[in-house]
């Protein structure tokens, strides 16, 4: 039963690491025209750079080519273009499949970004929303979680992820960043062999460290039959809520010896008294991350540890956590 536990925890490694690295090989086909934006109260410069920031992001996901037009590049172009009926004839012009609109208006402080996707051929909205950047610098990202937005056909709120997250999003309480975290987390040890129980024993831990938009790291201190810390890393597959991760960690495990009890043995005799319970350890790590783009999330987490020491201790962990 031990055997095919651990037989278990191993292939579910692999699957998890095999499974989410594998990429989808696309060409892309047909196309998206991004209008003019329609603006009030902003600097043509600023619209300009935002635009241009809009196709680089598009062109990074679409899998449509993506082109912006440009005023005089059009027979009859109206400014004021922010209706389906316009943008549709302007896909037409240009043989688009499908156009993007934007307009920006300024509301004090704000920016408040309004924008829709619509299918040329049958002249309906694919997806429509806004976004509110609270100053000029804050674009960029809007202009990113845009098109994530209009790429994904998804709402704005949807198509949130790590590096997408507007500066407007970060002051409620729910704040959507990436950042430093702590995570808390508890379950089980399923020992393999070199623990003093062949059963299954309570474990918790508390991990210290930072994330960035691919790779997570930092300290781990636990209590698993003894106790220990070590270092990890994770890569992370994605930057939406549900985030599944693969990734490895090393440091240093002080196994508990129960001296006499240890492996079935009598009382009287005592096959551990010379045996070292202390050694490196090292970890295999596959987990989900949910609640991602919150300042709180929960985690799941499956790790199998080898520690180098006399007994050569193995084990199965399984976790649930909470982050912060």
């Amino acid at each position: 039963m031990v055997f095919r536990l651990r037989l278990h925890a191993i292939y579910l490694l692999l699957i998890l690491g095999l499974f989410f690295s594998l990429q989808a090989q696309t060409t892309k086909s047909g196309s998206i025209a991004i209008i003019p934006f329609y603006v009030n109260g902003i600097d043509q410069g600023t619209i300009s750079t935002s635009e241009e920031l809009l196709r680089m992001e598009m062109e990074k996901v679409s899998l449509k080519n993506v082109s912006l037009l440009k005023n005089e590049s059009l027979k009859s172009f109206d400014p004021n273009c922010t209706s389906e009926e316009c943008a549709a004839a302007v896909g037409k012009e240009v043989n688009a499949d499908q156009v993007v609109a934007c307009q920006v208006l300024r509301l004090g402080q704000k920016l408040i970004v309004q924008y829709f996707l619509i299918d040329v051929p049958t002249k309906k909205i694919v997806v429509a929303d806004k976004l509110t950047s609270t100053s000029i610098e804050d674009l960029d990202v809007v202009m990113k979680r845009i098109a994530l937005s209009v790429t994904q056909q998804e709402s704005a709120e949807k198509a949130a992820q790590v590096g997408a997250i507007t500066a407007n999003e970060t002051k409620p309480f729910f704040l959507r960043s990436g950042r430093r975290f702590n995570n808390w987390s508890f379950g089980y040890l399923y020992p393999q062999k070199g623990y003093s129980t062949g059963d299954r024993s309570f474990t918790m831990d508390l991990k210290l460290g930072s994330e960035s938009e691919d790779f997570d790291y930092g300290v781990q201190f636990f209590i698993r039959e003894g106790f220990g810390a070590n270092i990890f890393s994770s890569y992370l597959f994605t930057k939406k809520d549900i985030c599944p991760y693969v990734g490895a960690g090393v440091g240093f495990h002080w196994v508990t010896i129960d001296n006499g009890t240890s492996f079935n043995q009598p009382l009287l005799v005592d096959p551990n008294k010379d045996k070292k319970g202390d050694g490196f350890e090292v970890l295999v790590i596959a987990g989900l991350k949910l609640f991602h783009t919150y300042n709180f999330g929960v985690n799941l987490n499956v790790s199998y540890a080898r520690t180098f020491n006399d007994l050569k201790s193995e084990g199965v962990i399984v976790t649930i956590g909470f982050m912060y």
